[in-house]
């Protein structure tokens, strides 16, 4: 490929925070509950002028052949109220005449409406729907700030989607909670959707300087900061218990749907096997690409690097594409920050590492032998080794 060609399809991965950490609910692991407080941001949402130079910059950094993504995450994100995804899709036609774009979102569900669901359809957004599971397992860490579960109100919003035609995939968090249950979490999740989500709940007990600053959980470790023995948080889930759930789910999806339903872990790690890159930062080799935009406008490194050492700037002092350009040293870190154990381990072209905040203990990923357990698993069973 030309370096013309590559300049034309340039792409990142984005995630833009319109309100914030702001939810309606109160989950026990939400990583972003209470952002505002340790970012400084006192706005309700993003404002208009703000919205605009994110769509207008965010086209002009990517290239002109690239598939344009504008993820829409929290906190919750309809929050921000549909007027505001109104605007945005103005906005977005307004400066990306004849661009390949398309939008995503992520919610809990419950505040879904029909005047919403109408929208998404009539604009193609693609819905992501946090979900942890039939109601039991799902109530266990996801409820409302009275203390009542959210997977009726949960289950009325994907009612809602499948009645106005509207695609969405699932996003379900393997905790402590539901680790033992991976039959059980897929078999719910097959009878809504062909495109599932599993991402492992990993938290570690915060300091008492961290908590003073507003911090549900300790900073992760990374460029800017140092591996702290911190203990996990008790609705993390363990290693073994993220592999063997893997490796369960797997078992099920190759009985029952292999061909039919798509698991983002099972495609990203058969894409990996025939090196083909993923769009999974977890699991490629780099990453400091997928930067996220607060409703302020402050750019930070990652979504899960929302802290003030990470902050690169914002888009109203500087362009978005010289900010991500800044982010470099960081993407370079999840792979050059990697001990000589993983460099030689068999899976590391399947793993690379996995996602830096959760080498908790040092450059080694908590997650490491849940993921040896996968990988093992998965290649016997789709390479036959």
């Amino acid at each position: 490929m030309t370096n013309d060609q590559e300049d034309r399809n340039r792409t990142f991965a984005m995630m833009a925070k319109p309100v914030s950490g702001r939810c309606n609910l109160r989950c026990e692991y939400c990583y972003y509950m209470g952002k505002e407080k340790v970012l400084n941001i006192d706005i309700g949402h993003m404002s208009g002028r703000i919205l605009e130079e994110y769509i207008r910059q965010s086209l002009s950094m990517h290239g002109q052949d690239a598939r344009v993504e504008f993820a829409w995450h929290g906190g919750e994100p309809v929050l921000a109220g549909l007027p505001f995804y109104e605007e945005a899709v103005r906005l977005q036609q307004k400066y990306g005449q004849g661009r390949n774009i398309v939008n995503t979102l992520q919610t809990n569900a419950t505040l879904l409406t029909d005047d919403f669901c109408r929208f998404f359809r009539k604009h193609g957004f693609l819905i992501g729907v946090s979900v942890d599971g039939p109601e039991k397992l799902h109530d266990t860490y996801r409820r409302f700030s009275s203390g009542q579960g959210s997977f009726e109100a949960a289950l009325t919003g994907m009612k809602l989607l499948k009645e106005y035609g509207v695609p969405f995939n699932t996003l379900t968090t393997v905790n402590h909670s539901n680790q033992e249950h991976p039959e059980e979490v897929y078999n719910f999740l097959r009878e809504w959707t062909d495109w599932m989500q599993f991402l492992p709940v990993v938290e570690s007990v915060p300091g008492e300087y961290e908590l003073q600053e507003g911090q549900n959980f300790a900073s992760p470790p990374g460029i800017h900061g140092i591996s702290v023995k911190h203990p996990v948080m008790p609705f993390s889930v363990t290693p073994s218990g993220y592999g063997s759930f893997l490796c369960g789910v797997f078992d099920i999806w190759k009985q029952k749907d292999i061909g039919k339903k798509h698991i983002q872990i099972f495609d990203v790690t058969l894409g990996n096997l025939r090196k083909i890159p993923s769009g999974l930062c977890v699991h490629n080799p780099l990453c400091g690409h997928s930067g996220s935009v607060e409703a302020n406008g402050d750019v930070y490194a990652c979504d899960r690097y929302a802290f003030p050492d990470y902050r690169l700037g914002n888009i109203m002092d500087t362009e978005l594409l010289q900010l991500m350009e800044s982010n470099r040293s960081f993407g370079m870190h999840k792979t050059m920050g990697l001990p000589e154990e993983c460099l030689d381990c068999k899976y590391v072209r399947l793993c690379f590492g996995g996602c830096p905040k959760d080498r908790l203990w040092g450059d080694k990923n908590y997650l490491c032998e849940g993921y040896k357990m996968f990988f093992s698993h998965f290649k016997k069973n789709i390479c036959g080794e």
